[in-house]
């Protein structure tokens, strides 16, 4: 495919909205939509065929105890689905940051945890590839400490250490819905 043009729709804080064309190789144009953290007011550098998909921007957690017999996750409501999800502790790389300063803060700031640990930190994958260009790198960690809830009064966490027979019911509780990642982590480190 052959990329012709990019659009932007709408620029947002923390997403902008694109509208991306391209020449199919019948010579059609196909018009594709996404949404990318690149050309916010957060982020002004702008979207271009030659950056989408590069940039590696957030950061999630998978966060053991330091003998691994619990997994901390967290139940935070997402006006987005307008539900409570359970996942794992994520967030942005602020500028500057390396994905370990990045990890050890937002661990700090959503449940008042000390990060100990980090046991390995993998290649980065895409979040939602039909969606966004956004690349996050999963950071396996040990954690320690009190749980005290997110120092940010514009999100509602609520973090907790899970044991393996926790996560059992937890995933099969209706009362919540995870998000498919984390309930991919959880279901096979809980029957491991």
């Amino acid at each position: 495919m052959e990329a012709v043009t990019i659009k932007k729709n709408y620029e947002g804080e923390y997403l902008s909205y694109y509208t991306l064309s391209y020449k199919l190789p019948d010579d059609s144009i196909k018009q594709y939509e996404m949404v990318s953290k690149k050309g916010t007011l957060r982020n002004p550098t702008e979207l271009t065929f030659d950056n989408i998909g590069k940039e590696t921007n957030a950061v999630v957690l998978l966060i053991f105890n330091q003998d691994h017999t619990k997994m901390l996750l967290s139940k935070e409501f997402r006006l987005g689905v307008n539900n409570w999800v359970v996942s794992e502790i994520a967030g942005l790389i602020d500028a500057g940051e390396t994905i370990e300063q990045a990890s050890a803060r937002e661990l700090k700031e959503e449940t008042g945890l000390t990060l100990t640990k980090i046991v390995d930190i993998l290649p980065s994958t895409f979040t939602c590839a039909p969606v966004t260009d956004d690349l996050t790198s999963l950071v396996i960690c040990e954690a320690e400490g009190e749980i005290t809830g997110s120092d940010s009064p514009l999100e509602i966490i609520e973090a907790s250490w899970y044991t393996k027979n926790e996560v059992k019911e937890l995933l099969r509780n209706s009362e919540y819905i995870f998000a498919g990642r984390a309930q991919a982590f959880a279901y096979m480190w809980a029957n491991s």
